[in-house]
């Protein structure tokens, strides 16, 4: 992987001129996932999308933290 797709990745941005279009979307499993939420009434989706960000902001203080 190039230095711009670490750095970029390291960011956490995803930017067309770098990435390929398969290379920036979820994989197939999570893309499944994905599409049940879609279904899931407004207070479902809130509560899936609260749940995915903090496993998300978890996962980023872990590792500028170094132990992720």
């Amino acid at each position: 992987m190039s230095a711009w797709k670490r750095l970029a990745q390291a960011l956490g941005v995803t930017d067309e001129l770098i990435f390929e279009e398969h290379e920036r979307g979820p994989d197939d499993e999570l893309r499944l996932q994905f599409a049940a939420i879609a279904d899931f009434g407004s207070d479902e989706r809130r509560a899936a999308k609260d749940v995915l960000d903090a496993l998300i902001l978890n996962h980023q203080a872990r590792r500028w933290a170094g132990t992720g």
